[in-house]
């Protein structure tokens, strides 16, 4: 009996590999686990054992890849509708001389609420209640004044460690029919990191032409804002305090975006979108705005 008791107790020698081989597995998360928990301090002092699980997670020095358009807005509307080209669109020749190829979808994304305007021809008129705005936009899609009227967020597939410059400008002023004066520029936003993508206000840019939103006056039909992204092709770019346009109307009209891009050798643009706007009361109350009369 005392025999048969012993013969049971001594285990074949491939469970014993298994049993090791559990054990040193659940060890190796154990250690993955406290570690990742640990206090930073403690972890800038553990080195993970040569083959280890753990070497994944070890810290590197080179600064994160930019994000990736899904990361920036997630899936969001980017594969609906079929893609206008420049030319289509009226980019070229309107804005841009000559055909180029776009590297990157161009996502803008507005705010999905805004406030309503306020009706300066009513004195009933209060305004400022909150109304729908237009959210992730297609390149073409008619959007209202009053859900362009704050900025709005943009993503593209950018270079890590290049430079953006982005514009928004408007090349049927006073209308399409009639474009006698030329592109207004609405925005331009400069020296922003491809590494801090999506573009929105907290990139590390620099607005040198606040945003101004779409304005076309009364009986001028749809106007076209067109974005556009542009690579600096030598990092950042020190521009001229000349060169900046607070909140006011003055300096914005007779722009030229491909006279601009030439200057500062800026190239083709990189990516590119537009929407088509209208007059609505808002653009009394934004008239007002630049004109000073309005002192919100």
């Amino acid at each position: 009996l005392e025999a048969k008791m012993a013969s049971a107790s001594i285990a074949p020698p491939w469970r014993t590999a298994l049993t090791l081989l559990s054990f040193l597995i659940l060890s190796s998360q154990a250690s993955c686990f406290l570690l990742s928990s640990a206090p930073m301090a403690l972890r800038r002092h553990a080195v993970p054992s040569l083959g280890s699980s753990c070497s994944a997670r070890k810290s590197t020095s080179r600064p994160a890849a930019p994000a990736s358009l899904s990361m920036q807005f997630g899936l969001g509307n980017l594969f609906k509708g079929k893609a206008e080209t420049p030319e289509e669109a009226g980019l070229v020749p309107d804005v841009w001389p000559e055909s180029f190829e776009a590297k990157s979808v161009l996502r803008v994304k507005y705010p999905a609420w805004v406030k309503a305007p306020v009706d300066l021809k009513n004195v009933a008129s209060f305004g400022g209640t909150p109304t729908r705005g237009a959210g992730e936009i297609q390149a073409g899609q008619v959007v209202t004044p009053t859900q362009a009227q704050d900025k709005p967020t943009l993503g593209w597939e950018a270079e890590e460690g290049a430079y953006y410059t982005v514009m928004m400008t408007d090349p049927d002023v006073p209308s399409r029919a009639e474009p006698k004066l030329g592109e207004y520029i609405h925005w331009m936003r400069v020296n922003i990191p491809g590494d801090s993508l999506p573009c929105d206000g907290q990139d590390g840019g620099d607005d040198l032409k606040e945003y101004v939103g779409a304005g076309p006056p009364t009986g001028t039909g749809p106007h076209r804002y067109f974005f556009l992204v542009f690579k600096q092709p030598d990092g950042k770019i020190d521009f001229p305090e000349t060169e900046r346009i607070p909140f006011v109307n003055s300096g914005r009209p007779n722009f030229k975006a491909a006279k601009f891009a030439e200057e500062y050798g800026l190239g083709a643009p990189v990516a590119w979108s537009y929407f088509k706007a209208e007059f609505d009361n808002y653009v009394l109350e934004l008239y007002a705005r630049l004109k000073g009369d309005d002192k919100k």
